[in-house]
Order: structure tokens, then C-alpha cells, then sequence
């Protein structure tokens, strides 16, 4: 019987089928990193779109809450001018105390402030914004500065040729020499730092054109800070401002800096927080007693910062048991 002979493959083809071998795990690893490459960015793709959705829908819904406060205040416009004209009556004042509903399933945290309760950038007296400044933890040196770069930033010079003392700013922009046309120019001005500004921007207005603040309305940590509160409060109220024990007739609050209000001008803060756990902060500061002689008029809308998402988020968590409808 004849053995086999065994048959063995050239050098050559072994090495091509080798490669052959090598191209097919490249080609379907390559593949595959192609597909999961897909996948990820489809799956990305599709979460921003579900989150820009998500942000339309509750801007939209902050809107909304705005728009009711708006029509809540028109509807007591004239009946609180009545009350406040009877002897011994107060008109309604809005502080800015919080007041929690639901509106379209997400949770709202809605607040109005009246502006004649802030310190207007415009009407204050160096002397007042040094107070608030002081009250509110900035170093007296410092604080005395800033108040005088304010009063450089919004005045314009009397005449050609006038020279006037103008602190040395670390803004790249000179003093604007101009009215405030907004609060949020205040990170133009000499001496305000970012963390500054973020604190400052919720006592302050351009709206109330009142040298003084009104002190039923004014925000409590401006309040405490004016009517020298230790500066631990201070810094509690302004983490926390509600709910509070404040004392609206403190008789610490200087009498020269209280001005009454004439509830010309609202902030409505309004904060939304969908299921999806998107928050949207909308702002809208709201003139009563427009120029053009319509019944009121919007004279800015901005994003605001987060005040009450805790709160918000609990409400979320027990689908809005036991908060009204918007």
C-alpha cells in the first residue's frame, strides 16, 4: 500500500492567506467601531434635541407664569391706588416672598419684587450705595471706591475742558458717562468683580429713579444691610431670604435713605422645572406707568439665576401635592 504524501502549502500562500485572514478581523472591527460610532451619535444627537425641547417647552412655561403675574397685577392696579389713597389703608406691596404652583405639570416658583425697593443706580447717593455696599460685606475702603466709580460710570461731564476725579479702572473700557440703561451694566464698573456683581444684582434697579429705598418692599438681605444687621445675617438672608423675621419698621433703617414707593415698577422672577428635571429662570421687569400711556409695558425679559430649585425639586418629587394651580 502507498502512503500519502502529505501536501504543504508555498511559503507564499501562506502568507496571503494569513493577510487575507488579518484584513477580515480589521474590516469587521472597523465595522463595528463604525456601528457603536453610529449609535453614540445618534443617541447623543437625540438627548439634545430632547434637551433643547425640553428648554423651549419650559421658557415657554416661565413665560406663561410671567404673563399671569402680569394680568394679576393689572387686575389690582387700580383697586390698590384706591386703597392707598384711603386714610390709614396700605396699598398691596410685593416684597418678593415666593409663591410655589403648578402650571402645565411643571413646578413654578413665582415671585414679584417692587423696584422701588432696590437702590436705582441712577438716583442713589454715593453715600447709600456705600452703605449697602459696606452692609453687605464689602471692606469699607473698597466699598467707598466702587460707590464713587458708580457716580464716574453714570455722569456725564457738565461742560468742555471739565476735569473730574475719576478712580483708576480695572475694566477695559472707560466710564460710560451715562445713565444705566440697565443693572447689567454693572460688570462694566471699576471694582466690581464677577462674585460682586452676581450679589449685587438683585438689590439694584435702574427702574425706580428714586434716591432712596422703600423699606416695606426692599429685599431683605438690602434691608438688614442698610439697617446694620451683624454681617452673619446678612450673608443668611442673602442665601436664604424667605421665610424671615424681619421687622419692617426697624427703626435702625436710616430714616434719610427711606423713600415710599409709587408701585410703578415689578420684577417678576419666575423659575420652572419640568419632570424632566430641565430649569428654566426667566425674568421680566414690568412698567406700571409707561411713557407711551399704555397700560403697561415690558422693559426687559433676562434669564435669572436658580433661588428656589430645592423647593421645586420636592415638589417634582411628590407630582405637585398639595401646590395650586398657577
Amino acid at each position: 500500500m502507498t502512503p500519502t504524501k502529505r501536501r504543504f502549502l508555498p511559503r507564499a500562500g501562506k502568507k496571503r492567506a494569513g493577510f487575507a485572514l488579518l484584513a477580515v478581523v480589521w474590516g469587521t472591527g472597523l465595522i463595528a467601531i463604525l456601528v457603536v460610532a453610529f449609535m453614540a451619535n445618534g443617541r447623543l444627537r437625540l438627548q439634545t434635541a430632547h434637551n433643547v425641547a425640553s428648554a423651549t417647552q419650559g421658557g415657554y412655561i416661565a413665560e406663561g407664569a410671567i404673563n399671569l403675574a402680569t394680568l394679576t397685577l393689572l387686575s389690582k392696579k387700580d383697586s390698590s391706588a384706591a386703597l392707598g389713597a384711603m386714610p390709614g389703608v396700605e396699598a398691596e406691596v410685593y416684597d418678593g416672598a415666593p409663591r410655589f404652583c403648578v402650571l402645565d405639570g411643571a413646578a413654578i416658583a413665582l415671585s414679584v419684587e417692587e423696584e422701588n425697593g432696590k437702590i436705582d443706580l441712577n438716583a442713589a447717593t454715593p453715600e447709600l450705595i456705600q452703605l449697602a455696599l459696606a452692609g453687605l460685606g464689602v471692606e469699607e475702603g473698597a466699598a467707598r471706591l466702587i460707590a464713587k466709580s458708580i457716580e464716574a460710570f453714570r455722569t456725564a461731564p457738565n461742560g468742555i475742558g471739565q476735569i473730574r476725579a475719576t478712580p483708576a479702572s480695572d475694566k477695559p473700557i472707560d466710564p460710560k458717562e451715562g445713565l444705566f440703561e440697565t443693572v447689567m451694566e454693572l460688570d462694566q464698573v471699576s471694582g466690581v468683580s464677577p462674585a460682586l456683581f452676581r450679589d449685587l444684582v438683585p438689590f439694584v434697579t435702574v427702574h425706580s429713579r428714586s434716591p432712596g429705598v422703600d423699606a416695606r418692599t426692599a429685599p431683605p438681605a438690602l434691608f438688614a444691610a442698610l439697617a446694620g444687621y451683624p454681617a452673619q445675617d446678612v450673608r443668611n438672608l442673602m442665601a436664604q431670604p424667605y421665610p424671615n423675621a424681619i421687622n419692617r419698621n426697624d427703626p435702625r433703617f436710616p430714616a434719610n435713605f427711606k423713600q415710599p414707593g409709587d408701585h410703578g415698577a415689578y420684577l417678576i422672577h419666575a423659575e420652572a422645572l419640568l419632570a424632566t428635571g430641565q430649569t428654566v429662570v426667566k425674568e421680566a421687569i414690568l412698567d406700571m406707568r409707561p411713557a407711551s400711556g399704555k397700560p403697561f409695558a415690558f422693559k426687559e425679559m433676562r434669564r435669572g439665576q436658580s433661588r428656589y430649585v430645592s423647593q421645586l425639586r420636592d415638589m417634582i418629587a411628590t407630582n405637585g401635592a398639595g401646590a395650586p394651580d398657577c
